[in-house]
């Protein structure tokens, strides 16, 4: 059986309500430049090309790793 996980990837954006910046995951398998998206774990953020300070900066969102990892391990 050949199973491929969905493809997904992972940018930079601001929290809407208080713009402090994390790591969110995406459906898809790249930022096609579009000015805003739902994250996996469900938020509507808005998309601009990141700094290499806010890869630096920004946690990795705890909510999108285990939905992804949730997923994988198939428990959606």
């Amino acid at each position: 059986m050949n199973f491929e996980p969905a493809r997904h990837y992972w940018l930079p954006t601001p929290n809407p309500d208080s713009g402090v910046f994390a790591r969110h995951a995406f459906r898809g398998r790249r930022w096609e430049r579009q000015s805003a998206d739902t994250t996996v774990c469900g938020v509507e953020v808005a998309m601009a090309t990141p700094t290499d300070l806010d890869w630096v900066r920004a946690p990795t969102c705890g909510e999108c790793n285990r939905t992804l990892i949730s997923e994988l391990n198939g428990r959606t």
